[in-house]
């Protein structure tokens, strides 16, 4: 999410006359994880996490001494709170999260009455608001420069994500270990961070795959592994819209995933530029990935197509889709 909400607004500096504000709720030493164009003005309230009441009250004093003509908010509370602030913007709730994943339904459903619009990232995901004043579909883009994407011809797989319970990693170990009792000599790359890092590690040992898994760190600089890649995996329980996926196309790799909410059903076209398969079964997915394996030709041509499919997440098709929702919900 923090990736894609700084590539917009490094978009809007760059192309458009709009003066942007990235405003930080939460007290925060660590650098901002993306470079921003310094056109961005960075505005920090600088709240201790734990005063959570303080920082709401602030947050609606703030947003109130700002003014804008229109907050995007990726934050419930935030959403809610500024919809009663007072000032005349327009508010608009930005969903990145699958709302039925959500705690304190009742806020939710007072934002989603308040607020002047949800975008959202899929018809899935709109579907779930419906009683708001607008739903707006605009899912996310790449910004991946990519000169020479893969040929599909590496013995490596790839996963990218955080190293958390929703991503499903354990599950992605358990069909590997189907996968390189077939195939010993092709590789799972996983790259990310999080808090079960130790815990996959051990289950890679546990499942005698230390030879055919690598648990790489989380890295800015991705476009290496999906070049270097014939194949993205993903196991999440649930997803956004998966811009990881929207990467795995721009580099021209066939997808396999699970068939959770939301996400995967609206970027791949099963048998066309990847493998859907239904949530659950595993060993359905462990053979649609030796079956790749064992056809290069199906998996270059299942990589043309999504190469082919990714245009549509192009940085510009999808931010003038924001500008002229911008323009016309300003001018309301």
């Amino acid at each position: 999410m923090e990736r894609i909400i700084t590539d917009k607004m490094n978009y809007l500096v760059r192309h458009t006359a709009h003066e942007v504000v990235l405003l930080l709720l939460w007290h925060d030493e660590s650098p901002l994880a993306y470079p921003l164009d310094d056109r961005v003005r960075v505005e920090r309230m600088d709240i201790p996490f734990q005063h959570k009441l303080r920082a709401l009250f602030s947050f609606r004093k703030t947003i109130r001494k700002l003014n804008p003509d229109i907050t995007v908010y990726t934050w419930v509370m935030g959403a809610f709170l500024a919809a009663f602030s007072g000032w005349k913007g327009r508010s608009i709730y930005e969903a990145h999260r699958a709302r039925t994943t959500m705690k304190h339904q009742w806020i939710v459903s007072l934002m989603e009455r308040r607020v002047d619009a949800v975008v959202a990232l899929t018809q899935q995901d709109a579907n779930d608001y419906p009683h708001a004043k607008r739903v707006v579909l605009i899912p996310n883009f790449t910004s991946l420069h990519v000169e020479k994407p893969s040929d599909c011809s590496s013995r490596h797989c790839l996963s990218v994500g955080r190293l958390v319970d929703v991503k499903d990693f354990s599950r992605l170990l358990d069909i590997w270990k189907l996968v390189s009792e077939k195939h010993p000599d092709w590789h799972l790359d996983i790259v990310g961070e999080g808090p079960e890092r130790e815990a996959l590690l051990q289950k890679i040992e546990r499942l005698n795959l230390s030879s055919s898994v690598t648990l790489h760190e989380a890295t800015n600089d991705v476009l290496p592994y999906y070049i270097n890649s014939s194949i993205y995996l993903m196991t999440s329980r649930f997803e956004g819209l998966g811009i990881v996926l929207i990467e795995a196309q721009a580099c021209g790799l066939p997808i396999v995933s699970l068939d959770c909410d939301y996400g995967p059903r609206h970027i791949i076209e099963d048998g066309v530029t990847g493998c859907l398969i239904p949530y659950n079964h595993n060993k359905a997915m462990a053979d649609a990935i030796c079956y790749l394996i064992e056809n290069p030709d199906k998996r270059q041509q299942m990589g043309i197509a999504a190469l082919e499919a990714s245009q549509r997440y192009k940085p510009e098709e999808i931010m003038n889709k924001w500008i002229e929702f911008f323009d016309e919900i300003r001018n309301r």
